[in-house]
Protein backbone atom coordinates (compact mmCIF):
# COMPACT_ATOMS: atom_id res chain seq x y z
CA UNK A 1 0.00 0.00 0.00
CA UNK A 2 1.47 3.48 -0.52
CA UNK A 3 1.45 6.37 1.49
CA UNK A 4 -1.37 7.90 -0.42
CA UNK A 5 -4.00 5.23 0.00
CA UNK A 6 -2.51 4.32 3.68
CA UNK A 7 -3.39 7.99 3.82
CA UNK A 8 -6.84 7.98 2.89
CA UNK A 9 -7.70 4.91 4.63
CA UNK A 10 -6.54 6.03 7.82
CA UNK A 11 -9.54 8.84 6.88
CA UNK A 12 -11.87 6.48 6.16
CA UNK A 13 -11.24 4.27 9.41
CA UNK A 14 -11.52 7.59 11.46
CA UNK A 15 -14.77 8.41 9.83
CA UNK A 16 -16.02 4.70 10.51
CA UNK A 17 -15.18 5.32 14.05
CA UNK A 18 -16.95 8.75 14.13
CA UNK A 19 -20.17 7.18 12.40
CA UNK A 20 -20.58 4.53 15.02
CA UNK A 21 -20.44 7.23 17.83
CA UNK A 22 -22.61 9.11 16.26
CA UNK A 23 -25.44 5.67 16.15
CA UNK A 24 -25.04 6.64 19.81
CA UNK A 25 -26.45 9.50 19.76
CA UNK A 26 -30.56 9.64 19.70
CA UNK A 27 -33.34 11.67 20.94
CA UNK A 28 -33.14 10.72 24.86
CA UNK A 29 -28.93 11.85 24.80
CA UNK A 30 -28.50 14.13 22.41
CA UNK A 31 -28.38 17.02 24.38
CA UNK A 32 -25.89 16.08 27.13
CA UNK A 33 -22.41 17.44 28.09
CA UNK A 34 -19.07 16.39 28.97
CA UNK A 35 -18.96 19.60 31.49
CA UNK A 36 -21.91 22.07 32.43
CA UNK A 37 -20.32 24.03 30.48
CA UNK A 38 -20.15 22.42 27.56
CA UNK A 39 -21.56 21.76 24.38
CA UNK A 40 -24.40 18.86 23.66
CA UNK A 41 -23.26 16.18 21.97
CA UNK A 42 -25.33 16.89 18.64
CA UNK A 43 -23.70 20.36 18.93
CA UNK A 44 -20.27 18.01 18.68
CA UNK A 45 -21.55 16.36 15.83
CA UNK A 46 -22.99 19.56 13.87
CA UNK A 47 -19.29 21.65 14.59
CA UNK A 48 -17.32 18.44 13.40
CA UNK A 49 -19.40 18.64 9.82
CA UNK A 50 -18.99 22.69 10.07
CA UNK A 51 -15.38 22.60 10.03
CA UNK A 52 -15.05 20.27 7.42
CA UNK A 53 -17.35 22.28 5.37
CA UNK A 54 -15.47 25.24 5.96
CA UNK A 55 -12.23 24.31 5.59
CA UNK A 56 -13.23 22.50 2.23
CA UNK A 57 -15.14 26.08 1.13
CA UNK A 58 -11.39 27.32 1.66
CA UNK A 59 -9.27 25.00 0.08
CA UNK A 60 -11.04 22.49 -2.09
CA UNK A 61 -14.84 24.35 -2.68
CA UNK A 62 -15.78 22.65 -5.59
CA UNK A 63 -16.03 19.84 -2.90
CA UNK A 64 -17.90 22.08 -0.57
CA UNK A 65 -20.74 23.50 -2.49
CA UNK A 66 -23.01 20.91 -2.41
CA UNK A 67 -22.81 20.34 1.29
CA UNK A 68 -25.38 22.07 3.84
CA UNK A 69 -25.30 23.12 7.04
CA UNK A 70 -25.86 21.24 10.01
CA UNK A 71 -26.95 23.93 12.02
CA UNK A 72 -29.70 26.48 11.90
CA UNK A 73 -27.27 29.56 12.91
CA UNK A 74 -23.84 30.95 12.99
CA UNK A 75 -24.21 30.11 16.82
CA UNK A 76 -23.66 26.55 16.27
CA UNK A 77 -27.19 25.38 17.01
CA UNK A 78 -27.62 21.93 15.57
CA UNK A 79 -30.72 20.93 13.38
CA UNK A 80 -33.61 19.31 15.40
CA UNK A 81 -33.60 16.82 12.54
CA UNK A 82 -30.56 14.41 14.09
CA UNK A 83 -30.03 12.59 10.96
CA UNK A 84 -30.09 15.03 8.92
CA UNK A 85 -26.80 16.01 11.18
CA UNK A 86 -25.71 12.24 10.64
CA UNK A 87 -25.93 12.39 6.91
CA UNK A 88 -24.46 15.46 6.71
CA UNK A 89 -21.17 13.85 8.59
CA UNK A 90 -21.18 11.12 5.86
CA UNK A 91 -21.59 13.91 2.59
CA UNK A 92 -18.50 15.84 4.35
CA UNK A 93 -16.69 12.80 4.95
CA UNK A 94 -16.62 11.98 1.33
CA UNK A 95 -15.78 15.61 0.24
CA UNK A 96 -12.99 15.69 2.67
CA UNK A 97 -11.58 12.34 0.94
CA UNK A 98 -12.52 13.18 -2.32
CA UNK A 99 -10.42 16.65 -1.85
CA UNK A 100 -7.42 14.89 -0.19
CA UNK A 101 -7.01 12.46 -3.10
CA UNK A 102 -7.23 14.71 -5.97
CA UNK A 103 -5.01 17.12 -4.14
CA UNK A 104 -2.74 14.28 -3.17
CA UNK A 105 -2.75 13.48 -7.12
CA UNK A 106 -1.90 17.30 -8.39
CA UNK A 107 0.87 17.16 -5.48
CA UNK A 108 0.24 20.91 -5.04
CA UNK A 109 -0.63 22.45 -1.62
CA UNK A 110 -4.71 22.90 -0.87
CA UNK A 111 -4.38 26.65 -0.15
CA UNK A 112 -6.99 29.99 -0.89
CA UNK A 113 -5.91 33.76 0.25
CA UNK A 114 -7.13 32.75 4.19
CA UNK A 115 -6.35 29.43 5.01
CA UNK A 116 -2.66 27.06 3.32
CA UNK A 117 -1.60 23.63 3.50
CA UNK A 118 1.47 23.36 2.27
CA UNK A 119 0.85 19.39 1.46
CA UNK A 120 -2.38 17.63 1.47
CA UNK A 121 -1.81 15.68 4.45
CA UNK A 122 -1.86 18.51 6.66
CA UNK A 123 -5.01 19.11 6.04
CA UNK A 124 -6.03 15.54 6.26
CA UNK A 125 -4.27 15.32 9.78
CA UNK A 126 -5.82 18.17 10.61
CA UNK A 127 -9.42 16.99 9.77
CA UNK A 128 -8.40 13.74 12.01
CA UNK A 129 -7.09 15.40 14.83
CA UNK A 130 -10.53 17.60 14.97
CA UNK A 131 -12.54 15.01 14.51
CA UNK A 132 -10.98 12.74 17.55
CA UNK A 133 -10.80 15.72 19.89
CA UNK A 134 -14.87 15.93 19.48
CA UNK A 135 -15.54 12.32 19.64
CA UNK A 136 -13.01 12.19 22.70
CA UNK A 137 -15.29 14.53 24.24
CA UNK A 138 -18.71 12.80 23.35
CA UNK A 139 -17.85 9.88 25.12
CA UNK A 140 -16.99 11.89 28.19
CA UNK A 141 -20.40 13.14 27.87
CA UNK A 142 -21.75 9.77 27.18
CA UNK A 143 -19.38 8.34 30.31
CA UNK A 144 -20.92 11.58 32.56
CA UNK A 145 -24.33 10.47 31.57
CA UNK A 146 -23.80 6.60 32.86
CA UNK A 147 -23.95 5.79 28.66
CA UNK A 148 -20.73 4.79 28.43
CA UNK A 149 -21.01 2.12 25.49
CA UNK A 150 -19.85 -1.25 26.49
CA UNK A 151 -15.88 -3.02 25.77
CA UNK A 152 -18.14 -5.09 23.49
CA UNK A 153 -19.13 -2.49 21.29
CA UNK A 154 -16.03 0.01 21.54
CA UNK A 155 -13.52 -3.37 20.05
CA UNK A 156 -15.40 -3.77 16.76
CA UNK A 157 -16.36 0.23 16.18
CA UNK A 158 -13.42 1.80 17.83
CA UNK A 159 -10.48 0.23 18.55
CA UNK A 160 -10.91 -3.11 15.66
CA UNK A 161 -10.67 0.05 13.26
CA UNK A 162 -7.12 0.07 14.04
CA UNK A 163 -5.64 -3.16 15.76
CA UNK A 164 -4.81 -5.74 13.68
CA UNK A 165 -4.17 -8.27 16.34
CA UNK A 166 -6.69 -11.06 17.38
CA UNK A 167 -7.34 -11.19 21.02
Amino acid sequence: MDIAHALLDSWDRQCRIVNSVATLIDENNRHIQPSEDGWSVDRHLAHMHGVRRFFLSQVAPEQASSLTSASTDNQGTPLSDLDAIKDCLKASELAVRNAVEAALVDGGPMASENVKYDNPILFLQHMVWHDGWHIGLIFLALRLNGQEPPEEWEEPNVWGQWRTETW
